[in-house]
C-alpha cells in the first residue's frame, strides 16, 4: 500500500462499497400465553441464520418476518437472553421485561482478552521497530521501554477505553472525564507535553500529518537515548510520513511468521500451492482484529429496535415512552464480544380499578407500589394466600380500614409461643395499602 494508509483505504472502500448492515426489528405485546413477538429482519442475513431463527417461532410470515407467542423465556433469535413475566393479583398486575442482546457479561474475561490483545499490539510494534532499528546500539533502550512501560501503559489505557464505552450507556455518567483522565495519564508519564496531549486527544484542526509524525519521531529518538532527533534522522526516516511508514510496515509483515502462516492457509483454502501471497493489509487486520482499536472495519453493523406495547406507561425503563402508540421504544447498535451487552428493560403495572374501588373506595396501589405488592403476593403459600384474599374481600369503604389493616395478622404468626420471635408477614402489604389510603392521588 504505497499511497493510502490502512485506515484511509478502509474508509475509502467503505464509501465505495458500503458496510453491510443488519437490523432486527421486534414488536411485542401481551397475550394470554405471555407475549406475542414479531421479528422482522433487514439485510441479507445468511440462509443458515434465518433458518435457525425460523425454528424458534411458530410462524414464518415472509422470508424475513417471523411470529410467535412465548411465556417467560423469550427466544434467542438476535443472540442473548430475554424474560417477560407477569404477576397477577386481585389488586392488579405487574409485568417485567428485560432482554440482553449479545455482548459479554463476563467482565473478568473481557479484561483478560483486552490485556492479551494489547500484548499482541506491543509485540507487533516491537517486531516492526526491531526490523528497522535493531542494528542500532541504542535500540535496546527503546525495546526495553516498549516491552515494559508502553505495554503496561497501553493495558491501563485499554481499560480506560473499555470503561468509557460502558459509561456511554449510562445517561448520568460524564464520559468526557475519562478522556481527560487519559490525557492526564499520558502527560504524567512523559509521552506528551500538556499542549501536545490536548492536540492529539482533542478535535483541533492544528494536528496535521506532519505534526503527528514529528511528535512520533521525537518520542522514539528520546526513548532510544538521542537528545536531538536530527542525530537519528536517517534511521527514523521510516517514520517521516504516511508513505514511508506504510512501506516499512509492508516490508516487515512479509518477514513475519504470521504472514507465512496466512499464506499457507490461503494455499490450502484455494488448493493451489502457487497462489499469490495474501495482501499485507489483510494480514495486519487479522493480527489486530478484535482489539480495542476496533480495526475490523468490514464487519457488518447489527442494530436492534424493540417496540413493546404496554397498558400503562412504565415506572421503570431505559427506553423511550411513545404515549401516542402506548409503546416503549428502544433502538441501539448491538454490542460486540468485548463490550457489555445491549440491554433493554421495562416494568409497568395495571391496577384492577374496579376491585380496589370496591374494597377501598379508591386506587391504593399502582406503579411501583403495586409491583412490590405483586411480588409479595407471589411468594405466599396456599394457606396464607386464601387467608389474605378472604381478608381483602371482607374490606369495604366507609369502615375503619386503617384499624382493620393495623390489627390483621396471619394465623401462622399468631400461633407462635411466647419465647418465639414474632413475625408479621402482613407488614409489607399493610404499609403499602395504608400509604395508598393516605395519598392525595
Amino acid at each position: 500500500m504505497a499511497k493510502h494508509s490502512y485506515l484511509k483505504l478502509a474508509v475509502l472502500l467503505l464509501i465505495i462499497t458500503g458496510c453491510e448492515e443488519y437490523k432486527y426489528s421486534i414488536e411485542m405485546k401481551s397475550c394470554d400465553r405471555g407475549v406475542e413477538r414479531k421479528l422482522t429482519l433487514s439485510g441479507n442475513l445468511p440462509e443458515d441464520q434465518r433458518a435457525a431463527i425460523a425454528k424458534l417461532y411458530q410462524k414464518q410470515i415472509a422470508p424475513n418476518i417471523f411470529w410467535g407467542s412465548f411465556d417467560t423465556n423469550l427466544p434467542n433469535d438476535v443472540g442473548g437472553a430475554g424474560f417477560y413475566s407477569t404477576f397477577n393479583t386481585d389488586m392488579g398486575k405487574t409485568t417485567i421485561y428485560s432482554e440482553r442482546f449479545r455482548g459479554n457479561d463476563n467482565l473478568n474475561d473481557t479484561l483478560d482478552k483486552a490485556q492479551l490483545q494489547v500484548d499482541r499490539i506491543v509485540d507487533f510494534l516491537i517486531g516492526w521497530l526491531e526490523h528497522e532499528l535493531g542494528d542500532d546500539p541504542n535500540f535496546v533502550n527503546l525495546k526495553a521501554f516498549c516491552d515494559k512501560n508502553l505495554r503496561q501503559d497501553l493495558k491501563n489505557v485499554a481499560i480506560y477505553f473499555w470503561l468509557s464505552d460502558i459509561l456511554k450507556g449510562f445517561k448520568s455518567a460524564d464520559s468526557d472525564e475519562i478522556s481527560i483522565r487519559m490525557m492526564q495519564y499520558f502527560v504524567e508519564r512523559g509521552y506528551f507535553s500538556p499542549k501536545e496531549a490536548i492536540l492529539l486527544l482533542g478535535d483541533s484542526d492544528e494536528l496535521t500529518e506532519e505534526t503527528a509524525y514529528n511528535l512520533v519521531r521525537s518520542f522514539v529518538a528520546d526513548k532510544m537515548g538521542y537528545s536531538d532527533t536530527n542525530i537519528a534522522a536517517e534511521r527514523l526516516k521510516f517514520l517521516s510520513d504516511e508513505e514511508h511508514s506504510e512501506k516499512s510496515i509492508e516490508r516487515y509483515i512479509r518477514t513475519t511468521d504470521f504472514f507465512m502462516k496466512a499464506w499457507e492457509e490461503k494455499k490450502i483454502k484455494e488448493n493451489d500451492p502457487n497462489t499469490a501471497p495474501p495482501e499485507t493489509g489483510d494480514v495486519l487486520c487479522s493480527v489486530l482484529e478484535g482489539t480495542w482499536f476496533d480495526l475490523d472495519f468490514f464487519a457488518p453493523t447489527h442494530t436492534v429496535e424493540v417496540k413493546l406495547t404496554c397498558t400503562n406507561e412504565p415506572f421503570y425503563t431505559n427506553g423511550r415512552w411513545d404515549e401516542q402508540a402506548s409503546q416503549v421504544v428502544w433502538l441501539s447498535e448491538i454490542a460486540g464480544d468485548m463490550k457489555l451487552p445491549t440491554f433493554f428493560y421495562a416494568s409497568w403495572s395495571e391496577p384492577n380499578m374496579a376491585y380496589q374501588q370496591k374494597h377501598f373506595g379508591r386506587i391504593v396501589l399502582s406503579d411501583g407500589d403495586l409491583a412490590q405488592y405483586c411480588m409479595w403476593r407471589e411468594n405466599l403459600d396456599e394457606k396464607n394466600s386464601k387467608e389474605w384474599d378472604f381478608f381483602i374481600l371482607s374490606m369495604n369503604p366507609g369502615e375503619d380500614l386503617h384499624g382493620r389493616l393495623n390489627t390483621f395478622r396471619f394465623s401462622s404468626d399468631q400461633q407462635k409461643g411466647p419465647d418465639e420471635k414474632k413475625n408479621d408477614l402482613a407488614k409489607e402489604p399493610r404499609e403499602l395499602i395504608l400509604a395508598g389510603l393516605k395519598s392525595e392521588k
